[in-house]
């Protein structure tokens, strides 16, 4: 420790947690090596301990939101064995619980190509999910296919509406009212 009790040295995996705050606060743009050791109250020497360059660091943060919010999410709904059930609660997350959200910085910088494939990654993983859901409820395949765009591109809609206040759901009873309304035109309920 140092004489400010801060610790000396940090872990590759508090390097990576702080990178993936730093851009979903600030963007892609917004990850550098000085204000995430900022962030972890260490220098930006111990950085090059356990990474080679900024661009390891945004691959390793990359990686993290994948594992966290794509693999782990997808296997936490996909053992729902009623797809009626699993929709449901896919649609709950993504409306009515959906908190500010890593991917729309993302999307937002997509020209990059690390993020473009995890962002690739990610939307085949999770339309995947989507379409067996509603193939599960007995759709033929197209409409399947249809109505998982349907539902993802409402969970997108959605992310990006809530950085804007004015256009987002300002309450628990108005996303109450939207998830219903989803339901029914996706013919989940």
């Amino acid at each position: 420790m140092t004489r400010a009790g801060r610790p000396t040295r940090t872990t590759p995996e508090a390097w990576v947690q702080a990178a993936l705050d730093t851009i979903e606060e600030s963007g892609v743009a917004g990850l550098a090596v000085e204000p995430v050791a900022r962030r972890l109250g260490v220098s930006k020497g111990g950085f090059y301990h356990h990474f080679a360059d900024r661009r390891a660091l945004l691959r390793a943060a990359l990686g993290l939101w994948e594992e966290r919010f794509v693999v782990a999410q997808s296997a936490r709904f996909e053992a729902i064995p009623d797809p009626r059930e699993r929709l449901r609660s896919l649609l709950r997350l993504a409306i009515v619980e959906l908190q500010p959200t890593v991917i729309t910085k993302l999307m937002a910088a997509d020209e990059d190509p690390d993020v473009a494939a995890a962002l690739e990654r990610a939307t085949v993983r999770r339309l995947a999910m989507l379409e067996r859901a509603f193939a599960d409820l007995g759709l033929p395949a197209a409409r399947a296919r249809t109505r998982a765009r349907l539902a993802y591109s409402a969970y997108l809609g959605m992310a990006q509406l809530a950085r804007r206040p004015a256009a987002g759901l300002t309450d628990a009873g108005e996303a109450e009212a939207f998830l219903a309304e989803l339901e029914a035109l996706l013919q989940v309920d």
